[in-house]
């Protein structure tokens, strides 16, 4: 494990999810929406602490797939679309870490142009309080990079 990251275990993601579902309790939204492959998990515990029956995902890529160092991409590309066309609903974008938001805002377009209402988003963790995009809820500022429990091998 690396020195400059800090661990999360799945209690400390169980609780932080709880956390944003209370925080977001008030906003009601009708459609929640992951940002693959982190966010699914949070999404997965607020969307049943909210009743949000409606769950679907988006994939984002930032990086190369090839070999180390890795190309950094100056926007995320869409790799996989699962959200249907919005009649107006209100919308949570989802995701476990946002350093400046560049995902959650390409995710916001996204569902604007499908149709969407109100779209806000939350996140487990933000790494910076100067983004380009920040997002609507957050449970923890986090200078050190968070090493979620599914990225342990």
């Amino acid at each position: 494990m690396s020195s400059r990251g800090r661990p999360l275990s799945w209690m400390d993601v169980l609780g932080l999810s709880l956390t944003l579902a209370e925080e977001i309790r008030h906003a009601k939204p009708d459609v929640v929406v992951a940002v693959m492959r982190g966010g699914i998990y949070p999404a997965l515990v607020i969307s049943s602490r909210l009743g949000v029956d409606r769950l679907y995902t988006l994939e984002y890529r930032k990086y190369s797939d090839e070999k180390p160092p890795r190309e950094l991409w100056s926007e995320p590309r869409l790799l996989r679309d699962e959200v249907p066309e919005l009649g107006g609903e209100s919308v949570l974008v989802v995701d476990d870490v946002a350093r400046t938001g560049s995902t959650l805002k390409a995710a916001k377009d996204l569902l604007e142009s499908k149709g969407a209402g109100e779209v806000r988003s939350a996140v487990l963790v933000i790494r910076s309080r100067d983004m380009f995009y920040a997002p609507d809820y957050y449970a923890v500022y986090m200078r050190a990079c968070p090493i979620f429990p599914w990225e342990r091998r």
